[in-house]
């Protein structure tokens, strides 16, 4: 992990961001700090985590090397609001880190869509105006050295195109705002190859 005090405070900017009562939050990945340990780290995630009421639930080894064992991998849910909950490891033999199912129980989530919506039309006028508006421009552009410049001129003039030919159309939607109870919920959180 790179600066961990930058991990925490822009963490601790989307969970504000992110954060009210009526929203739930669940995060789980490779932290890079080994919960199996008392540690600085620990304890600084922990109490930025605490003030959003999301709390640890794994308390087992999740990588398994030679001598060493660690749970670096963890899944933080509400467990005051989510007491309800089962979490168990699931070895898969694909990375040095193990997997880990978590179980949470009764579940009210509300279902609710917006009454607008922004969509893009597509029809056969719009495809073949975008396709002719293509065959104008002037592709020499994408003839040079640094890939970085060819392929940002390459998106500018794409979207340019794109965004016209094909353009945003608000459509409105029903509005349901009656609960649905879900018996059971099953996360798997499996991290990339360190």
């Amino acid at each position: 992990m790179g600066d961990f005090l930058q991990f925490l405070r822009n963490l601790d900017s989307i969970l504000n961001f992110l954060y009210n009562n009526t929203i739930e939050i669940i995060i789980c990945g490779d932290f890079n700090i080994n919960y199996l340990n008392e540690n600085d780290k620990r304890s600084k995630l922990d109490n930025l985590l605490l003030s959003y009421n999301l709390y640890s639930t794994v308390k087992f080894p999740t990588r398994i090397n030679n001598n060493s064992m660690a749970a670096t991998d963890n899944i933080f849910i509400d467990i005051v609001k989510y007491e309800n909950y089962s979490i168990h490891p699931l070895v898969n033999g694909q990375s040095d880190h193990d997997a880990h199912i978590i179980t949470i129980s009764n579940i009210t989530v509300d279902k609710r869509i917006n009454k607008t919506q922004r969509i893009r039309k597509f029809n056969k006028f719009s495809k073949f105006q975008f396709a002719v508006n293509l065959s104008y421009e002037n592709w020499e552009m994408l003839i040079k050295e640094d890939v970085n410049t060819v392929f940002n001129n390459f998106l500018n003039t794409y979207l340019r195109i794109f965004n016209p030919s094909f353009l945003l159309q608000k459509v409105y939607s029903t509005h349901n705002n009656k609960p649905w109870i879900i018996t059971g919920i099953k996360m798997s959180c499996q991290n990339k190859l360190d």
